[in-house]
């Protein structure tokens, strides 16, 4: 056999590196025995070659930045944002280094790109302006790499590099995880308190100390963080001035987060007074200074700060454990299941060719045994059935609990042993027998077992990334109509205000409806039901109440994450019309009115399907995003009813799109997606509607949703 080498191929063998194509796998051969290297990519143009990149980068160890000649080895094939190249490695390796090669032509060059691990860990990679770059970061052991462009300055339909080398120098000053050392802060200016006040706080402890004031002349005011050397920085924190914004429907105080490296993040908004910290995790990147450019609330005044730090890779910010104003804080006490027989009072309302629930109330606490009354038609035969464990240390079951037939006066009585039942959030689904059975719809039972055992899920999210938001919502629940003084909005902001969207108000929580609480010391328990003779503001005939939480708060302050995974675990909202949702949007859209805004649907669950989901992204008001409604919705999942069953749901947004899964199994992938550069906060809410049918007067118009808790990484 004859071996014929291509020009890179033999540039390659003569600088230590062989290019060897079997099948259609390229393989990069090292000569001084390194591991092989596999080059893959989510395109090509003809004419280029992908793997040329890994040769052309191992070629010369000795030119810094200056990988390449500027020629372009690899080129996309009609992609810019979110086109990617991967490199594979036959055994795991340790790498501590990428050198990235840029093209003669300014048009292909990636202005940004995301160096992503198989830990799930990543690396934000800015390049000069000749696009080169060399980054050393804390070591890590690898099997594959993937660099994926985030941001493109061309008009080109592509993207082109010259070479991409990942690879061990040893050289890396410290490990991964190492906490930051005391930075030494700057400023443009000052009125009386020296820079030093902007770090002289611990917001562990909600601790602020002295407050920062930018010189009443200072055009153009600034704050600096500086290590001696870079770091793998993850996220910063902002606690605004001391006095709160006079009108809340102006442009919040915000402002440009920008590193040594090259790159900037958006801080959409930071809230003055009796608040939190504006927290803004972002894809880890080697800094070793970071500036936070300020932009006034109000033109001509001068912009405030009690205190700003920087947190690495590895290390989660710590939750603002200040006072709340008003003491906004909502916790349910449970109500005992008792008193359930035929003579209790209906809850629901009987209709046509389904069942109702007579007692107990939804949400009722039970342990040992409970009753259950059902309206059904005289003579039904009727089944019990849950999601019940099958012994120590075993999974669930759907399985029967009890049999009933329905009494000559319309009532089914089901008497459960409810031990078997997990703990916490349950939902009983009581349905007809026999021939009834496909013509009558069954109704659910939602419960909270004071007994059991609980049901723990670790969650899914990539072990190498870094955890920067929790709520286990053990506590009670902090939250307030625009989130001033609490941890959460109840509304969706936007520009100077908040909106409205289905068929259920968002009920403030001052107004004690006691939609959005905690429960049971463990959950969050978001309720739909009847507005009733409440006096409230129904924009279009709503009738119900319901609830919903945002991560960020009316004028853009709060949690939001760039290139981050949010995961979710939640169960229950059964009922035709329930529309729960775990979703985000770019902070951008929530603090000016720039007339477009990105989405990115998690999951959307409709309640006349329990068995399907739906995972989307939408770049409103951008003309060729091409994700203006990208959805993959599923009829059946393939996982347990979501009304019955715990499940997770999670996001990783990436430039250009999104990854979604449920109960770690990847279902989607949506690209597309516009403003994936900015950081995205999160909303979980049960919204009804969305075009379906609502009607829950099954079980007397309400509905649960239960949420375990909520992460989010990077």
């Amino acid at each position: 056999m004859r071996l014929r080498l291509s020009p890179a191929a033999l540039g390659a063998l003569l600088a230590g590196v062989l290019v060897v194509a079997l099948g259609c796998v390229a393989v990069v051969l090292h000569r001084d025995g390194s591991t092989p290297v596999r080059v893959t990519a989510s395109s090509t143009a003809a004419g280029s070659d992908a793997t040329a990149l890994v040769a052309a980068g191992d070629g010369d160890r000795t030119r810094g930045a200056a990988l390449a000649d500027g020629t372009a080895t690899w080129r996309s094939d009609g992609e810019t944002v979110g086109a990617w190249v991967q490199l594979t490695w036959a055994e795991s390796r340790t790498v501590d280094r990428v050198r990235l090669g840029g093209v003669a032509e300014a048009e292909w060059r990636p202005t940004s790109a995301v160096l992503t691990f198989d830990d799930g860990s990543a690396l934000l990679l800015t390049p000069d302006p000749e696009g080169d770059a060399v980054v050393s970061f804390p070591p890590r052991s690898v099997s594959w790499a993937r660099l994926t462009v985030a941001e493109a300055g061309g008009q080109s339909d592509a993207v082109a590099l010259a070479a991409l080398t990942v690879e061990e120098s040893g050289t890396s000053p410290h490990g991964r995880g190492a906490p930051l050392d005391a930075p030494a802060p700057t400023a443009s200016s000052t009125q009386q308190t020296p820079p030093s006040s902007l770090v002289d706080g611990d917001l562990a402890v909600a601790s602020t100390g002295r407050e920062w004031r930018a010189a009443a002349d200072d055009a153009d005011p600034w704050v600096q963080l500086t290590w001696p050397a870079p770091r793998e920085l993850a996220s910063v924190q902002v606690v605004g001035p001391s006095a709160p914004q006079e009108d809340p429907g102006t442009a919040p105080l915000h402002g440009t987060l920008r590193f040594s490296d090259g790159s900037s993040v958006v801080v959409s908004g930071v809230a003055g007074g009796d608040v939190g910290p504006s927290t803004v995790a972002f894809a880890p990147r080697m800094a070793s200074w970071v500036r936070l450019e300020l932009q006034a609330a109000t033109p001509g005044t001068s912009p405030a700060l009690r205190e700003i730090t920087a947190h690495a890779a590895g290390t989660t910010p710590p939750a603002w454990a200040g006072p709340d104003v008003g003491g906004q804080r909502y916790a349910t006490p449970l109500t005992p299941a008792t008193g359930c027989d035929t003579a209790t009072p209906p809850v629901g309302t009987p209709g046509e060719g389904r069942l109702s629930l007579v007692c107990p109330r939804p949400g009722g606490a039970v342990e040992g045994r409970a009753r259950v009354v059902v309206a059904a038609p005289a003579g039904a035969d009727l089944q019990a059935r849950a999601w019940r464990t099958q012994g120590p240390g075993s999974g669930l079951v759907l399985a029967p609990l009890a049999l009933a037939t329905a009494d000559a006066t319309g009532r089914g009585v089901l008497d459960l042993d409810v031990s078997v039942l997990p703990h916490g959030p349950v939902t009983v689904e009581v349905g007809a027998l026999g021939s009834a059975r496909d013509s009558t719809a069954p109704v659910s039972v939602q419960l909270f077992h004071l007994g059991g055992t609980r049901l723990e899920s670790p969650g899914h999210a990539p072990p190498g990334m870094t955890l920067q938001w929790s709520d286990e919502f053990t506590d009670p629940l902090s939250v307030s109509v625009d989130g001033a003084g609490a941890r959460y909005a109840a509304v969706k902001p936007e520009p100077g205000g908040a909106s409205l969207f289905g068929d259920a108000v968002f009920a403030d929580p001052a107004d004690g409806a006691g939609t959005l609480t905690t429960v049971g010391g463990d959950y969050l328990r978001i309720r739909a039901e009847p507005i009733g003779d409440r006096a409230v503001n129904a924009p279009w005939g709503q009738q119900h109440l319901s609830g919903l939480l945002s991560s960020l708060r009316v004028g853009a302050s709060g949690f939001a994450a760039q290139y981050g995974y949010f995961e979710i675990r939640m169960t229950g909202a059964p009922g035709p019309g329930t529309w729960p949702a775990f979703w985000m949007l770019n902070t951008e859209a929530a603090a000016r009115d720039t007339g477009t805004a990105a989405e990115v649907d998690a999951v959307e669950l409709y309640g006349h399907n329990p068995h399907g989901s739906c995972h989307r992204v939408h770049s409103w008001g951008v003309a060729d995003a091409g994700g203006d409604d990208l959805t993959d919705c599923e009829k059946v999942n393939g996982f347990s009813d979501w009304t019955m069953t715990w499940h997770t749901y999670g996001v990783r947004v990436v430039p250009g799109g999104a990854v979604f899964s449920i109960d770690g199994v990847e279902v989607a992938t949506e690209v597309g997606l516009t403003h994936t550069e900015q950081p995205f906060f999160f909303l979980v809410n049960l919204a009804l509607g969305s075009g379906w049918p609502v009607d829950l007067s099954a079980t007397g118009g309400i509905s649960d949703l239960y949420v375990d808790w909520v992460r989010v990484y990077t």
